[in-house]
């Protein structure tokens, strides 16, 4: 069927959103503390210009911590080894997927989609209905980041940062998927000739006058969609950087999507239930 799918359980995960706001209330501390502060410096946040969400989002960020999640996962370890191990499988599994992400325009990744095993500290994402850079093309609110790389995910790597396991990682994975461009793409070209996937998240993309184009028409406007988003993809992996209007090697690619993916003029546009702040 069309628009049916599978499934899954996964045992002993809970979603960072549960998580974090668990541990808020263990603590006495509003869950959504950042958006309140936020709302006391102004009204309506999302309808200031650029510059003034800049100076809002960096006045809350001064006055909140942001430790949320390297907390849990200190506390809910029952020894040193066991925490350096579940972060080291937070880090690891956190660049995988970001890289991975880029290259697969995965968006909408709030605290409610990205989910973490309580026991190896894993991170597990979850909903991919937003994929192919849907969220970064949306007329409202669109995604301005690559993937998520907020202060609380940042800070849970500890001392290093960014700067040391995350960033190594990411080059690694880059560097296979750049080496395996071929096989990535004739697994994706397969969507595109299969007659029975439903391009559900690009059909609006074919419609014209608010009327849905009907039959072999439709059918060649959605596939034409589907050809342009493998060539998007086909841009990512050769290194190409629509910011500079250039291609470029594995590490200066992979510095240029954590430089986007961690720019306050960047987070500040988000949507507030995207967490941001967090």
């Amino acid at each position: 069927a069309p628009h049916s799918g599978l499934s899954g359980w996964r045992p002993h995960s809970d979603t960072l959103h549960l998580l974090i706001k668990e541990h808020r209330e263990r603590n006495k501390v509003t869950p959504t503390l950042e958006t309140k502060l936020c709302t006391k410096f102004c009204f309506s946040y999302e309808k200031l210009p650029l510059m003034m969400k800049i100076e809002v989002f960096e006045e809350v960020l001064k006055i909140t911590k942001g430790e949320d999640l390297a907390d849990i996962l200190y506390q809910k370890s029952p020894s040193a080894e066991v925490w350096f191990e579940r972060r080291k499988n937070y880090i690891l599994s956190h660049a995988v997927m970001s890289m991975v992400g880029y290259i697969l325009g995965l968006g909408d990744r709030h605290p409610s989609n990205i989910m973490m095993d309580r026991k190896t500290g894993n991170l597990i994402h979850c909903d991919f209905g937003e994929c192919f850079d849907v969220s970064r093309d949306r007329e409202k609110y669109p995604e301005k980041v690559p993937f998520r790389l907020t202060r609380m995910m940042q800070k849970a790597m500890e001392v290093t940062g960014i700067h040391g396991t995350y960033t190594l990682t990411c080059n690694d994975v880059m560097e296979v998927l750049r080496t395996n461009e071929n096989s990535i793409l004739a697994v994706l070209e397969t969507f595109v000739y299969d007659p029975l996937i439903n391009w559900r998240l690009v059909e609006d993309l074919v419609e014209e006058g608010g009327q849905h184009l009907e039959g072999r028409h439709n059918e060649i406007n959605i596939n034409k969609k589907a050809v342009e988003i493998l060539q998007k993809v086909k841009k990512k992996l050769t290194g190409y950087d629509d910011i500079t209007d250039r291609y470029l090697d594995v590490k200066d690619q992979v510095q240029s999507l954590i430089k986007q993916a961690t720019a306050t003029e960047n987070l500040c546009q988000l949507y507030m239930g995207w967490c941001p702040f967090w």
